[in-house]
């Protein structure tokens, strides 16, 4: 019953008991920090980042065990309600995007957000899971990988309403690579995208005090440049050496072909004013199909294969549309119209949307 004896005889019993307890805390204490720490990009709401809502009433309740630490019991939840699930249902990818949000690790939750934004990316729930994978990125120091998912959202979903959240996480990215060119432009669209929201706008606003030097370079750079081009008269002067070519009239006198050089010079004197008309007139004509070559259509989904594109494709050609499949970066894209802008298309959306469900957006076809 007696514990350790003290230099002083006396037995401390309950100080080593107490010291034992302070220790087991520390550690435990420590160990949940460390986990917050690798999960809190993924798991709080950022200020910059609504994240959506689920709307599942069932994935809304696991949602809130996980945040009252009853972890367990919210995965199994989600685990049953995925597997009682068709992988055609709407429901489908915003099960998997709960069950990285109450995944009890990063590698677990990254593997999930993964594969909403790959095996879904026409869901709802693509540019979601997609900056989610950002903030895991960048919270693990994996800034190339944060950089990647960023400009996968700017390209693939243009019309994202996550675009001002982006923003402010593209800022942090490409300031810690020292891009601060890039950092500036994601801080300038979020500006002018996220007029709403106060919080944001403030913290975009905060980040945008460093370009204002990199913009003060950049309106200083013209007078650097104009005296570039004054130090280079030598260039300027090239010019009229290229004009003076009568050097090679000069090097024929002495070979005694006098009469030679001055029968060159005719053929000369019409050859420019004869060059320069058919120069002129073709340029133009190129130039007309080169504009009107560009259209834009509107994405419904990419899939990995091409059985799974066709009956895609079919499916919409049931419906009374035209698709069009394209190959890239290994995904088969299946996309409606052929507008002659943006605008057009993006007016087409709203119906698309109403038509087709899922998260259809805009791209551009050369």
């Amino acid at each position: 019953m007696i514990g350790k004896v003290g230099n002083d005889g006396k037995s401390l019993p309950r100080a080593s008991k107490r010291g034992d307890w302070k220790v087991g805390r520390a550690v435990m204490w420590r160990s949940l920090v460390v986990r917050a720490l690798v999960l809190l990009p993924a798991l709080t709401a950022f200020p910059a980042f609504p994240a959506l809502s689920q709307t599942e009433p069932r994935l809304v309740e696991a949602i809130r065990q996980a945040q009252e630490g009853r972890g367990d019991s919210a995965r199994t939840k989600v685990r049953r309600l995925l597997a009682a699930t068709s992988p055609t249902d709407t429901l489908y990818p915003q099960i998997i995007y709960t069950q990285a949000m109450v995944a009890s690790d990063a590698n677990e939750m990254r593997r999930q957000l993964q594969r909403v934004a790959v095996e879904y990316p026409s869901s709802s729930w693509a540019d979601d899971a997609l900056l989610r994978l950002v903030q895991l990125d960048y919270a693990s120091g994996n800034l190339p990988g944060a950089a990647r998912n960023l400009e996968l959202i700017r390209n693939d979903y243009p019309g994202s309403i996550l675009l001002p959240q982006a923003s402010y996480w593209g800022a942090r990215t490409y300031f810690d690579q020292k891009n601060p060119e890039l950092a500036c432009r994601w801080i300038a669209d979020g500006l002018a995208a996220s007029s709403s929201n106060i919080e944001l706008q403030n913290q975009l606003g905060y980040l945008d005090q460093r370009c204002a030097g990199m913009r003060a370079n950049v309106a200083a750079r013209p007078a650097t440049d104009s005296h570039a081009a004054s130090g280079g008269t030598d260039t300027a002067a090239l010019p009229p050496e290229r004009t003076d070519p009568a050097p090679p009239p000069a090097s024929t006198p002495p070979t005694a072909a006098t009469p030679a050089p001055a029968a060159a010079p005719p053929p000369a004197r019409p050859e420019p004013v004869a060059a320069a008309p058919p120069r002129v007139g073709p340029t133009p004509v190129p130039s007309r199909p080169t504009g009107s070559a560009a259209r834009f259509r509107v994405q419904i989904t990419a899939v990995r294969s091409p059985s799974a594109a066709a009956a895609a494709a079919a499916r919409l050609q049931a419906q009374g549309l035209t698709p069009v499949t394209t190959e890239e970066g290994g995904l088969f894209k299946v996309r409606v119209g052929d507008y002659a802008t943006r605008p057009e298309a993006v007016a087409a959306l709203p119906d698309l949307k109403a038509k087709l469900g899922g998260s259809p957006f805009v791209v551009a076809e050369p």
